[in-house]
């Protein structure tokens, strides 16, 4: 069993029995289609095993990128960058040329924060977090979606933030801060954020 999003209401998704919610299927699709397209993407002999945390973060991340909207966005691309140490492995293999809002998703390693400016997506590695206030302060108001997993991510600035709780994926939501990026979250996302900071 494999839970993609969770919530005060369960929506899951369900292998071995090939039962999934009429509801979510229709509501949560990109869910849904990310979960197959990972499970495609592996050997069937490691179908059987539990998925890793990182390898279920990976479908969050692309849900966030598509239920964000930005004020624009570069021609062709939406550049999602990687700042520090990467602890996603190969499991970016199944982000990478995807698209969201018709625009391929492009995977970048970056350790220099000058970087950042030109990304629509930065997620802030555990390796670099000590920096987190360096580089809140520099993208402060420009139109870039901040995605981390570490404890008090989202309370010192960073608009979405990951855990790992019973095996689910969670995350909480920084509103004030994503208004202040120019960046609209959807409702549909927001519904599931543990916690929402306004």
């Amino acid at each position: 069993m494999l839970y993609w999003i969770a919530s005060k209401q369960e929506m899951t998704a369900f292998y071995g029995s090939r039962r999934i919610r009429k509801r979510s299927c229709i509501r949560y699709f990109p869910v849904l289609s990310l979960c197959w397209l990972l499970l495609l993407g592996y050997p069937s002999s490691t179908l059987a095993e539990q998925p890793s945390e990182y390898r279920l973060k990976v479908a969050f991340l692309y849900n966030f990128s598509a239920y964000t909207e930005w004020p624009s966005l570069p021609d062709q691309v939406l550049n999602f960058c990687i700042y520090g140490e990467d602890p996603f492995g190969e499991n970016l293999q199944h982000l990478q040329h995807k698209k969201a809002h018709e625009h391929e998703i492009v995977v970048q390693h970056t350790r220099n924060t000058e970087d950042l400016p030109s990304c629509q997506i930065v997620f802030i590695t555990r390796s670099s977090i000590n920096n987190l206030s360096d580089i809140i302060k520099q993208l402060d108001g420009m139109p870039i979606l901040t995605i981390a997993d570490t404890p008090g991510a989202s309370q010192q600035g960073v608009i979405l933030n990951m855990a790992i709780k019973e095996g689910k994926v969670t995350f909480e939501a920084n509103m004030a801060i994503a208004k202040r990026n120019r960046l609209k979250l959807s409702s549909q996302l927001l519904r599931f954020a543990t916690e929402v900071y306004q």
